[in-house]
């Protein structure tokens, strides 16, 4: 099994960074987790010589940067994979920040489909995580949703990662960092784990608390995308941090 890193805020020399990210996951199948937001994800994946059909695309949430780049991947997806709450529309700070409404459209009306609720295994090695509980603290953000045709505060009920022979991928980790790991513990043993921990509008409290639990962890961790510099910077510090970028392949 192989983990190619394709859309990330930062990138390696000829590779291109975003405000995004996707990975792909190639083992019996090829997995498409995420697509950031444009058509950087085409370029990456030529980069990588990896532009060819994907048996799965899993979303890992509703929003732009995860979501979009699929307008540009629609012929070499398969089958769809995404929580039932991912097509919702949301916002943050009055913006809008949910999946294209046109892309909505397309998926939900000519794509193959699958929505779940519960764990969702691909084949034996690779699993979706389903509903992320929240059993650990963690800091809520100021996103709202439109729901039953009222404005409300919004949970990112959607939020899943997938593992791949043990190594956990989250998107956002909006659930919270620690419940994403807490909760992917009880679908697989874990040994490494990487994508977006959310930590970019952290206090400095709950970087401290995430610290303290990833320093007493024994798998390695690559955090990216939204996890923002305060909490890369403290965090780089332990001995199981591994730096992340687009064009990073993980073996």
């Amino acid at each position: 099994m192989e983990i190619k890193i394709l859309v990330d805020n930062t990138a390696y020399k000829r590779f291109y960074a975003q405000h995004g990210f996707s990975v792909l996951v190639n083992n019996k199948k090829r997995v498409l987790f995420d697509a950031g937001q444009s058509e950087i994800i085409i370029k990456n994946l030529k980069l990588f010589n990896e532009l060819e059909n994907f048996d799965y695309f899993v979303l890992s949430h509703g929003h732009y940067d995860h979501s979009d780049g699929l307008k540009y991947l629609l012929d070499y997806v398969d089958k769809i994979i995404a929580h039932k709450d991912a097509f919702i529309d949301r916002f943050c700070d009055g913006r809008y920040i949910g999946i294209d409404k046109d892309l909505k459209d397309i998926i939900m009306k000519k794509c193959d489909l699958i929505l779940i609720e519960e764990p969702y295994k691909i084949e034996k090695d690779i699993i979706v995580s389903g509903y992320v509980p929240r059993e650990h603290y963690y800091e809520l953000d100021n996103f709202e949703c439109i729901k039953d045709g009222k404005r409300v505060k919004d949970y990112v009920n959607d939020d899943m990662f997938i593992i791949a022979k043990n190594i956990l991928i989250t998107g956002c980790a909006h659930s919270g960092i620690i419940n994403v790991i807490e909760y992917g513990k009880k679908i697989m043993d874990i040994d490494g784990v990487l994508g977006g921990f959310h930590l970019i509008n952290a206090s400095k409290e709950y970087i401290d608390y995430v610290y303290n639990y990833l320093s007493k962890q024994d798998f390695w961790f690559m955090p990216m995308h939204c996890t923002g510099f305060n909490a890369l910077k403290k965090l780089s510090d332990l001995k199981n941090f591994v730096y992340g970028h687009v064009g990073k392949v993980i073996k």
